[in-house]
């Protein structure tokens, strides 16, 4: 049974059994070169108990703060070694793992800080069983963030396969997805906007997630058409919680069980310390915690709410507040325009410009004055960009979100 198909080169569950049973020593403080050898380090040290800190590959020394840097994939003695006579018990043993998992924060705005997890935390929405044993899964995110490590649990937990298709194009992605049968992925909006147009069917997808941005109901009808026989579902999670919650659409239920772990104030999510990891950055309200997500009720007492936007990601322009995923829906809904991320630009005047960059398909002829035009008719003047650049691709985050640079 392969474990791991990465781009050219397969490893099979046998592989990852022989490894792990073989290891002596680990890397506590381990930043990853390749998926494979990732996945043997973080393997061996939850089997054995010991604490793992996991580093992004692209992690510069001013962003690891409090970390020494020589610490970094130097190796250490397990505290215990373990073998394993098949591939159920080495699963078994990973789940019922107490080590301390250290992951980061993305970063895209402020340093990154640290967070502790347990396996138990990260695979609080992971769903094993017999129906699950066939499942094929893409793996879109990046291996040491919140998300792709529920992937992983998913997928790992139940024998499945993983194909990796991050930081993949889009030709590569459908290559992918045609040649393994892949039967599941999960990925930010983003991701999916860049399959964009629907040209391409990929029957073989039983379930399609969305999580980690802002999506809405054009590109969920863009993913029913790439992906015809796929449930669609979206989640809300982040790396001080967790996983928390999952709908078919854009409006999240929070579970009657749970209402009193969660607030809304002055329109932002608060979470209840009880559903969280540990980090020594953590600031609590009576005992509540300010996730920085904006939301909307759509019916508060049936516990439905919206996500709008990240409260670090709102714009001042001029004393407004400009919410850039308003803007990018309706650039993005003009005809031809594949992509669109708008960001500030600081302004002595203003407090920032309002600027955007847009990808549009080839035979796609707008222009920045018809651009303007179409806005004019659809947003207040301020939201307006007032500098538009046509660009082949936008650039992204480290877990695969827009960069708003």
């Amino acid at each position: 049974m392969i474990f791991l198909s990465d781009k050219g080169r397969e490893y099979t569950y046998g592989d990852l059994l022989s490894a792990v049973n073989t290891a002596c020593s680990y890397k506590p403080l381990y930043r990853a070169s390749g998926l494979y050898p990732y996945f043997v380090n973080f393997l061996t040290a939850l089997v054995a108990g010991a604490p793992v800190v996991l580093l992004d590959s692209d992690l510069s020394p001013s962003e690891l703060d409090g970390v020494d840097e020589r610490a970094v994939n130097s190796e250490t003695d397990l505290p215990q070694h373990v073998a394993f006579d098949n591939i159920g018990g080495l699963i078994e043993a990973v789940f019922s793992s107490q080590s301390q998992i250290t992951i980061f924060t993305s970063g895209t705005t402020g340093q990154p800080k640290e967070v502790v997890h347990t396996v138990q935390s990260l695979s609080r929405s992971v769903r094993r069983g017999d129906k699950y044993r066939d499942s094929i899964w893409a793996f879109a995110y990046n291996p040491t963030h919140m998300a792709g490590l529920q992937v992983f649990f998913q997928a790992f937990g139940n024998g499945n396969t993983i194909v990796n298709v991050f930081n993949s194009s889009r030709d590569e992605v459908f290559a992918a997805i045609d040649a393994q049968g892949i039967t599941h992925i999960s990925a930010t909006p983003t991701f999916y906007r860049l399959l964009l147009p629907c040209d391409h069917v990929c029957p073989t997808m039983r379930r399609v997630t969305l999580g980690g941005e802002k999506s809405d109901r054009q590109l969920y009808d863009s993913i029913g058409c790439i992906f015809p026989n796929a449930k669609i579902n979206n989640v809300y999670a982040s790396t001080e919680a967790g996983s928390l919650f999952a709908a078919r659409g854009d409006a999240f239920r929070i579970p009657p069980e749970l209402k009193d772990k969660f607030k809304v104030v002055d329109g932002e999510l608060l979470i209840h310390r009880s559903l969280l990891g540990y980090s020594e950055n953590f600031v609590f309200t009576d005992d509540f915690y300010s996730s920085g997500d904006l939301v909307e009720w759509v019916d508060e007492t049936a516990g439905l709410f919206r996500f709008k936007s990240r409260r670090n990601e709102l714009i001042n322009v001029g004393g407004y507040k400009v919410n850039p995923n308003e803007v990018e829906k309706e650039i993005t809904a003009v005809a031809g325009v594949l992509q669109a991320v708008v960001y500030g630009k600081v302004n002595s005047v203003l407090g920032n410009v309002l600027c955007a960059e847009v990808v549009k398909a080839q035979d796609c002829a707008i222009t920045e004055t018809d651009l303007r035009r179409y806005l004019a008719g659809r947003l207040q003047d301020f939201k307006i960009p007032r500098r538009i650049k046509f660009v082949d691709k936008l650039s992204l985050t480290r877990t695969g979100k827009l960069k708003r640079t």
